[in-house]
């Protein structure tokens, strides 16, 4: 099997799982305190990413990574079929726990992988891909998976997302890369058989040697917090609009993909820039104004936190591949627990001072990191 066409098979899995978050709503919606289970439900998906992400790193080292998304993958879609055979709150709580621990292995291990599957200097390209497939999935797959559950019900649309990571675990087996090298690298990185909290350990003494990545890292954590709330917010601003609020931004950062790699800007420079941007466009599309004018600046939000995704990713694979899974896992940690920061404290910040306001704070926090990792990168290089 062609290694690049691993990557619209892995789309598919993503298809599979937005599909499945509207059909696991809809059969939450059939429980007894439905409002509760819901919420519980999205918590546990981003608690179970966030406490796996350093452990998924150490795996994705330590181990095969293709073996590691085989393992993931038909985890994944065993424990969604849980979901079918038991369709009761404990069930689907614990499945989505799962999920978020699996998830996270399987894109950490993936993420590490690409480098090796592609090549170094095919990385930006790679990744541009990637992002586009993966903004097509944002467009089309809620949207099919409401269609799909509306017209047959959630079984139908469980079922398919089950399918999916079974036929990605078995096209995984039929490709093959390289996924250790013997470079030498810092003796920071560690040993094999390291303890998890040693792991750790060292995995932050590799970051503090490596400035940008460390930089990137921590970026994430400011990023997700305003991810979050935007995110909360946008179905209040969808209200005024006629076009799909969340497909906007997807269909922004089509464009966004293609920039990133035709800009003759640093990785890092052109990351921060797209960052700032983001977060300044998005604040004006809350401002309010004209439909036509919230509708081009969510495009164009869009086009830039596409871009910044791009060098984002591309900046972390740079890591040594001995090493390069436990950084993944701890910007994964920095990205779900600001994630999850954003989650908790946007709806109440929305209540006591207004959408708006709450939208200025976050995208606010995000300015902040930008200019403060820039200017601490500034400053490194002095």
């Amino acid at each position: 099997m062609n290694v690049k066409l691993y990557l619209y098979v892995n789309a598919l899995s993503s298809l599979g799982s937005r599909m499945d978050l509207i059909a696991c709503s809809a059969l939450i919606f059939t429980f007894e305190y439905s409002a509760y289970w819901l919420t519980a439900f999205f918590v546990m998906r981003q608690v179970g990413g966030m406490l796996f992400s350093p452990i998924a790193g150490m795996l994705a080292d330590r181990m095969d990574r293709r073996k590691v998304m085989i393992a993931s993958d038909f985890g994944a879609g065993l424990a969604v079929l849980m979901i079918l055979a038991f369709p009761n709150p404990y069930v689907v709580m614990t499945v989505a726990f799962v999920k978020g621990m699996l998830y996270t292995l399987f894109q950490i291990s993936f993420q590490s992988s690409l480098p090796q599957m592609f090549g170094s200097s095919q990385l930006i390209k790679i990744n541009g891909r990637t992002v586009r497939l993966e903004s097509l999935v944002g467009i089309a797959g809620f949207a099919l998976g409401g269609f799909l559950t509306d017209q047959y019900g959630y079984s139908l649309v469980i079922a398919c997302n089950a399918a999916s990571f079974l036929f990605s675990a078995l096209m995984l087996t039929q490709i093959r890369w390289e996924s250790k090298d013997n470079a030498k690298v810092t003796s920071a990185v560690g040993e094999d058989g390291e303890s998890a909290s040693l792991g750790l350990l060292s995995t932050w003494m590799y970051l503090r040697s490596q400035p940008i990545l460390l930089a990137v890292s921590l970026l994430t954590l400011f990023e997700s917090v305003s991810t979050a709330a935007h995110n909360y917010g946008l179905p209040f601003l969808a209200d005024r609009l006629l076009a799909g609020d969340a497909t906007l931004m997807s269909a922004g950062a089509l464009g966004g993909s293609y920039l990133a790699s035709r800009l003759r800007l640093t990785l890092v420079n052109g990351m921060l820039l797209a960052s700032f941007l983001t977060a300044v466009i998005v604040t004006l599309a809350f401002a309010g104004g004209a439909q036509w004018t919230v509708v081009l600046l969510l495009m164009g939000a869009g086009v830039f936190a596409g871009s910044a995704q791009v060098y984002k990713s591309t900046i972390l694979q740079q890591a040594d591949n001995q090493i390069r899974g436990r950084v993944m896992g701890i910007s994964g940690l920095f990205s779900r627990t600001g994630f999850f920061i954003g989650f908790v404290a946007a709806p109440p910040l929305a209540i006591s001072l207004g959408l708006f306001e709450m939208m200025v704070l976050a995208q606010g926090v995000f300015i902040l990191g930008v200019i403060c990792l820039g200017s601490y990168l500034k400053l490194g290089k002095q």
